[in-house]
């Protein structure tokens, strides 16, 4: 690592030892606005998300409902603990810093998301242009391309894909250093390459694709003969191995990873060279984005684009060859773009869908890379000068592609104009299904209950519209129809944890005692950190009057929760109630209304209020509950006096 290996001025690498080296423009003047202008215009094409929330989409368990960002204290569950299958400490950290700034207010997770991109920008043009010996032209297409492509809208514009920005931050640094590393040979240069690999795995494991872009660098630069180059790649593959074993054991306990004999062998092939095909296409095409793309229906034959993607693949791997020579940076841009999309192409279907918009955000810097390429063929033809055809080119497809990225990004400001445009895009169980959870949260029963219909007659096998539905008829007290749901649910994975909860509330509800504990035990042992696992329990106990155990489970479920709940509050004050613990429960229900106001709370404090003999007290409480809505009976109220 201490020797130089090339030679040459910093900044310049020769070229290969098997290619002639041809005669090059040298680049004069000041290219410094370069990168600067593609900051500016990525800035202008993402002002929506200054305006965007939170949406219904991982969001509230990565930050909405994931209590471990909120405090510092909770450092070791930030570092250690995976989220949704993923183990990724960085990016939770940041997020954690996130919320010492704002809290629950979502603009500066946007904006770090943003920075980050633009950080992203600055090194996609530090790292071609050091690539390419200063091809400043060439760096400045792709970093033009990269800055305003709508294809890493979700990337940016979704809190959740905090992961995607800032593990590419790290990777792309870590190549940038790379490269220096490959001109000076020092030692330093080198562990500053592992430790920002380092970064870059605990943001996303993702990077664990890290030690093959260093190969194709290498392969650019033509030292893959070098036994040397293979040897120093050994500390990165044993990194990518460590982090691919965390990773993969991580995603089978979410179950996250499909049951590959669900999909024929052949139609996981397709669906590999699928992906191939649609992110170039989507690079080259970026209309009808959507946030989910679902895999083909297993009872249909695979659409026709399936089976044309194995031509785009072949294709590829021509341009590779014909380039391999002559055009050296073509091929390096080839290899870099299937390099970076090896882990998402689905020959092993993980996940609900076949592509992912996020799953683009790096890899399409090598189809970029390819026609700055051309359009620097052209300065260099032109004594260093851009064409006016080419540049008229250039203009013509910024302006259009940041129309579209800004478009896209509006797209990105609540769940309802997500899934609004993902249903009117490409309409899928899950689009509906998320579509028909905002509903249920505006109590829209009607609206949700079509939006679920619609999932579960797409997909029979959609769980979260199985599992809503039926949480909608219990709320109507349809609990046959709820335990039918839940069956149903169970019947394609038995061991969801919440459809057996609420089986088991639905069950208790009915009388079925037996039935109910059984399930609402099941679920607590498979989620002992269920957020109304214990609030369902107790509620069973309190209604076959097994108090004691009741007001247990309300507490414990608040320390669950690490929170107070004036609700939980209230079920305990009620508990206290019904064993003639009235002053017990006053104080109780007294903390719950200091926390909440609610028509219900306020009735009961009446009827303890009765019972103390406080009459006075008790009507104001009765008059206040029913002024609230509360169904008040107006014997009771007239029972405590005038």
């Amino acid at each position: 690592m201490g020797n130089k290996r090339i030679q040459g001025k910093p900044g310049k690498i020769t070229a290969p030892a098997t290619q002639a080296k041809p005669k090059e423009h040298v680049p004069k003047g000041n290219y410094t606005w370069m990168p600067f202008l593609c900051i500016i215009l990525a800035v202008m094409v993402y002002l929506p998300v200054f305006k965007a929330g939170f949406v219904n989409w991982d969001d509230d368990d990565y930050v909405v409902k994931n209590y471990t960002i909120t405090s510092f204290k909770n450092i070791s569950d930030i570092l250690t603990k995976p989220v949704q299958g993923n183990y990724h400490p960085l990016t939770m950290l940041s997020l954690a810093m996130n919320y010492a700034i704002s809290g629950d207010n979502p603009r500066s997770y946007h904006v770090v998301n943003l920075l980050l991109h633009l950080f992203n920008v600055l090194l996609v043009f530090m790292f071609v242009r050091r690539l390419t010996g200063n091809k400043p032209w060439l760096a400045f297409v792709t970093a033009l391309l990269f800055a305003v492509h709508p294809l890493h809208v979700e990337s940016v514009a979704w809190v959740s894909e905090r992961k995607d920005v800032l593990y590419s931050f790290f990777f792309l640094a870590g190549l940038h250093i790379y490269i220096r590393y490959a001109e000076n040979g020092k030692a330093g240069s080198y562990l500053a390459v592992i430790g920002l690999f380092i970064l870059s795995l605990l943001s996303k494991p993702a990077a664990v694709v890290f030690p093959l872009v260093l190969l194709a660098i290498d392969f650019y630069f033509g030292k893959l003969k070098s036994s040397r180059t293979w040897l120093e790649k050994i500390p990165f593959v044993l990194l990518s191995a460590a982090m691919g074993s965390l990773t993969l054991i991580a995603q089978q306990q979410q179950g996250a990873v499909s049951d590959a004999s669900i999909f024929p062998l052949l139609s996981r092939f397709f669906f590999g060279t699928y992906g191939i095909m649609m992110y170039l296409v989507k690079s080259i095409w970026p209309l009808n984005l959507c946030t989910f793309y679902p895999f083909p229906a297993l009872n249909e034959p695979l659409p026709a684009a399936y089976y044309i993607s194995p031509l785009i693949s072949i294709a590829l791997i021509a341009a590779f060859i014909m380039t391999f020579r002559n055009a050296r940076l073509v091929a390096f841009a080839i290899l870099f773009y299937i390099i970076n999309l090896l882990l998402v192409l689905q020959f092993l279907p993980v996940g609900s869908a076949v592509i992912a918009d996020r799953y683009a955000y790096l890899p399409v810097i090598g189809a970029f890379m390819i026609p700055a390429y051309y359009f620097q063929k052209s300065v260099d033809n032109n004594q260093g000068k851009p064409a006016i055809l080419w540049t008229g080119l250039l203009i013509l497809i910024t302006i259009l592609l940041s129309v579209i990225t800004y478009r896209q990004a509006i797209t990105w400001q609540s769940s309802a104009s997500l899934w609004e445009k993902a249903i009117k895009t490409a309409p899928s169980s899950r689009a509906y299904t998320n579509r028909g959870l905002l509903f249920k949260q505006e109590k829209k029963y009607e609206q949700a209950l079509e939006m679920y219909n619609k999932a579960i007659g797409m997909n029979k096998a959609e769980k979260e519209a199985l599992i809503n539905r039926g949480n909608i008829y219990f709320d109507r007290q349809d609990f046959i129809r709820a335990i039918q749901d839940y069956n149903a649910c169970l019947a394609i994975d038995s061991t969801m944890q919440k459809a057996i909860e609420n089986r088991g509330s639905a069950y208790g509800a009915l009388g079925k005692y037996d039935l109910a504990l059984r399930d609402l035990n099941k679920a607590l042992t498979l989620d002992p950190n269920s957020v109304n696992g214990y609030a369902n329990r107790g509620v069973f106990y309190q209604n076959t009057n097994q108090h004691e155990k009741a007001i247990a489970d309300f507490y414990k479920q608040m320390e669950v929760n690490h929170k107070q709940s004036a609700d939980l509050l209230n079920s305990i004050a009620i508990s206290h109630m019904r064993e003639n613990r009235f002053g017990q429960a006053l104080e109780i229900l007294n903390k719950a209304i200091g926390m909440e106001e609610k028509g219900a709370f306020f009735l009961n404090r009446s009827i303890v209020y009765s019972q103390l003999g406080r009459k006075a007290e008790a009507r104001a409480d009765a008059l206040k509950a029913q002024k609230m809505g509360a169904s008040v009976n107006q014997a009771y109220i007239n029972s405590l006096g005038i």
